[in-house]
């Protein structure tokens, strides 16, 4: 297939383009993902381009692997470039450059999000005597945007930090463990680079292709900026619209501003919506064109598309509403002939499941298979998937300390809170991070106190004598492939998870972060599990209606789409100032999943769990989202409105 088939001339042009710095505008469904993957073709194919001279970066796993399948069945494997996410991409640089960078904890290990969760913010609220968790997790996410807006770059930024004492807590804390937090890898990239002349970076990369560049933050352009500065040719793709990370200081500024950043750079722009029905498109841009600092552009729908299926449905309670949704999804599957898996529910959050766990309850009434992967629980997050990671870890690096205040404190039976702060405390006073105190304890039990020291030393046993029985042969640095890789750890996940179905969620989970990456190693495949963000990632059940946050939204369609609880409340919610546009885009984005039939719900009231939500927590009356007040649609009464369904296809 040659790299210009099928491509209509918007995209040719684009796809065929090579020589200068270039942005490409792509508003929602207009075929962004598969004119990057023509690009990719067109370079390799036409201007001969080695494919280990293109790195192409997406904004979450789920991208990464769909651009790649998408690039090998055009190329095949052995002419795909690599493809990976920032994040990933940062990690790689900063491993294969450890032995130039003095300023992080070696080998680098970063924290995922449950070790920053049980181990990380527990122990920084115990140091600091905090009342609450979320006390710490607010100092850790101040600290975390500092460095993705770069406010940690600014003179005497320590000194004006919300709490400098928790600097020099987490400090200490992050030294004992040896552990990188995945939110300052970009950050640390950006210096390394700033700071080390002789900082190698893989390649040589001549092309440089980034996909979804409106959710990067000033970080991660100052990174791009970096790396471009080495004589590279730079491809961007994304819009301003649909910038939605705000959380992460993403802003589209970025994008917006590409043309000045990048002097004598080519603009692009596909217009052509092959995935919304017209009035469906219509009420997104109704909604988009309210932002004034937006990057005009010209979006439609085919010319022989249909009008579509939109209605905004009023009801008086949370229940109601969710029998409405359920008896939605009924019709839509009797009626339209949809499958459960073309059904999109979206919800702007859902803490506990205070919203989801209502509509789950009445889909699975009208005998409807549904998932709601809003709050579940990850399978690294199980004790057994969570004790199953660690164990690979020690295999990698028995130093691993991270993974040895796992195990012994889910794992091994009667170790507590305080023996293990009686290891922080021996680690702390010898110099001695937590894995060397507990291997100068297994040697030299006088280092510890001797309330703790046979305990302890059982343990670390116990710990030593699991990993051979996992891994009884020495494993290779590097195998053949990662389904090899695979095999090892199939093998040893199945001696110990005796549960088929946390056994089959940790493999898959494992796989799948194995084949983004390509993994070859062991070493490679924790460091795959180590930078995906689960606040992005999406999980989709196929058979069943998906039940998803707004968030997690981004890239999908569905023939059907439900956005639910859509009440000023919540959307834009407590949000003020830039934030305000941020949930206008939110709102944009989820409208634009839908093909053909497209349903907001809102109530007049919320009772119970889902009173105390929102902006007016305490109070039931509820309203819908001023984004969609003066739209074209008037909101209609949801139960008249679905009794008039029934009665049309009795």
């Amino acid at each position: 297939m040659a790299w210009d088939d099928d491509l209509l001339p918007d995209q040719r042009n684009a796809a065929g383009h090579a020589g200068t710095h270039a942005r490409l505008l792509a508003g929602p469904g207009t075929g962004k993902t598969f004119t990057l993957t023509r690009h990719i073709c067109y370079l390799v194919t036409e201007r001969r381009a080695e494919p280990d001279t293109i790195m192409a970066f997406t904004f979450t796993r789920a991208a990464a692997r769909e651009l790649k399948r998408r690039v090998e069945s055009e190329l095949g494997s052995d002419n795909c470039p690599h493809v990976s996410t920032l994040h990933s991409f940062a990690l790689r640089q900063l491993i294969r450059n450890s032995h130039r960078i003095t300023s992080l904890p070696q080998p680098l290990r970063i924290a995922d999000d449950w070790e920053e969760r049980h181990i990380i913010l527990e122990d920084i609220k115990q140091l600091m005597s905090l009342t609450h968790i979320d006390d710490a997790r607010k100092l850790l996410n101040e600290l975390s945007a500092d460095w993705q807006s770069l406010n940690a770059d600014e003179v005497d930024w320590e000194r004006r930090f919300p709490n400098p004492r928790f600097l020099g807590v987490w400090r200490e804390h992050r030294n004992i463990y040896g552990y990188t937090l995945r939110s300052e890898l970009v950050y640390q990239l950006k210096k390394a680079l700033e700071q080390c002349e002789d900082f190698e970076i893989e390649g040589p990369i001549e092309y440089l292709i980034i996909d979804e560049y409106q959710d990067l933050n000033r970080c991660d352009l100052a990174v791009v900026n970096q790396i471009v500065s080495r004589r590279m040719e730079l491809f961007v793709a994304g819009d301003d619209d649909q910038s939605i990370y705000g959380f992460r200081k993403a802003h589209p500024e970025g994008i917006r501003r590409f043309p000045r950043d990048y002097l004598g750079s080519i603009e692009f722009s596909l217009q052509l919506c092959k995935r919304c029905d017209r009035e469906i498109l219509n009420l997104g841009l109704f909604i988009a064109r309210q932002d004034p600092r937006r990057v005009e552009k010209t979006i439609v729908t085919e010319q022989d598309r249909g009008a579509g299926e939109v209605a905004i449905l009023q009801f008086g309670n949370q229940t109601n509403e969710a029998n409405g949704i359920a008896r939605l999804c009924r019709h839509l599957i009797n009626c339209h002939d949809l499958q459960p898996d073309d059904i999109l529910i979206l919800l702007r959050s859902d803490r506990n499941g205070v919203f989801s766990s209502l509509i789950r309850d009445y889909i699975e009434q009208a005998h409807i298979p549904v998932a709601a992967a809003t709050n579940i629980l990850k399978s690294f997050d199980t004790t057994l998937g969570r004790v199953f990671l660690a164990f690979i870890r020690l295999v990698v690096n028995r130093q691993d300390s991270l993974a040895w205040h796992t195990l012994l404190n889910i794992w091994c039976e009667g170790i507590g809170p305080a023996a293990i702060n009686a290891i922080y405390d021996a680690g702390r006073n010898n110099g001695l991070n937590f894995a060397q105190t507990i291997w100068s304890a297994h040697d030299n039990t006088d280092i510890l106190p001797s309330s703790h020291r046979r305990r302890i030393s059982h343990a670390i046993d116990r710990i030593l004598n699991q990993v051979s029985i996992l891994f009884p042969h020495d494993i290779p640095g590097e195998f053949e492939s990662w389904n090899e890789l695979m095999e090892i750890v199939r093998s040893a996940a199945r001696t110990m998870i005796n549960d088929e179905n946390t056994y089959n969620e940790v493999l898959l989970q494992l796989e799948l972060s194995a084949e983004t990456v390509g993994a070859t190693s062991l070493a490679d495949l924790v460091h795959a599990t180590e930078v995906v963000s689960e606040d992005i990632e999406q999980d989709i059940e196929e058979g069943k209606v998906n039940i998803l946050t707004m968030h997690k939204a981004k890239g999908l369609t569905a023939e059907a789409v439900i956005i639910a609880a859509a009440e000023d409340q919540y959307i834009p919610g407590r949000a003020i100032g830039d934030a305000v546009n941020d949930e206008r885009r939110l709102l944009y984005v989820s409208l634009t999943r839908a093909r053909h039939h497209l349903f907001v719900t809102y109530c007049n009231q919320r009772t119970g769990r889902q009173r105390h939500t929102g902006r007016d927590s305490g109070r039931t009356r509820r309203s819908l989202t001023s984004f969609l007040i003066d739209g074209p649609h008037t909101p209609v009464n949801g139960m008249n409105f679905i009794n008039a369904l029934d009665r049309e296809h009795r």
